[in-house]
């Protein structure tokens, strides 16, 4: 009982829970993330194994959070084999604040054991934006890019297994794809 008038007393002195609706810079999710994804500037490098009707994405809507996804495969035009995916969520964070984690996430990219990762700060994109590259082993490269901009967060990411060889695309040829299809999507989900 001397808990629960000690913790009643911290939350009214304090403020109360950390609850407070978060600012989601008018941006919205959108119910077709694969149709409203920009796709064009890593489509110079990846043809897409199937149309948007086969992967119309998916959407959650919640009181605490709104949700986005979409799930493509690629073929590489350099003729490599393997399994590529492009992956793309958009989450509106309208109850707390998602900042700690988020960086979190990108700095401890290389938390797999046996994992090689590489983290770039990426400038002149929301609040906050991380590239993140993890070679997993020779033939498994993920590479990310993750933007956060007040309560919404972004993020794409280019999965490769290739078959025997290296993943064919290293981050630096990634990264100014990635973030020019990521300043597209952002600006049409913003207006």
């Amino acid at each position: 009982m001397a808990a629960s008038v000690f913790w009643g007393g911290f939350l009214a002195l304090s403020g109360g829970p950390r609850t407070a609706a978060t600012d989601t810079r008018s941006y919205k999710v959108s119910e077709d993330l694969c149709k409203d994804a920009s796709t064009e500037a890593i489509g110079s490098l990846f043809t897409f194994k199937d149309d948007d009707d086969d992967h119309p994405g998916a959407v959650l809507r919640h009181e605490a959070m709104d949700r986005s996804e979409c799930y493509r495969n690629l073929e590489p035009k350099k003729g490599h084999g393997g399994m590529f995916t492009l992956n793309t969520v958009v989450t509106l964070h309208k109850k707390s604040d998602r900042t700690p984690e988020f960086i979190a996430e990108a700095e401890s990219a290389g938390y797999v054991p046996k994992s090689k990762a590489t983290v770039k700060k990426v400038t002149d994109l929301g609040e906050r934006a991380y590239l993140v590259s993890v070679d997993i082993d020779k033939t498994i490269r993920m590479t990310t890019l993750s933007v956060l901009d007040g309560g919404a967060e972004y993020w794409v990411k280019v999965t490769q297994s290739a078959a025997d060889d290296a993943p064919a695309y290293d981050a630096d040829e990634l990264q100014p794809l990635l973030v020019k299809d990521a300043k597209a999507t952002i600006s049409k989900l913003k207006s």
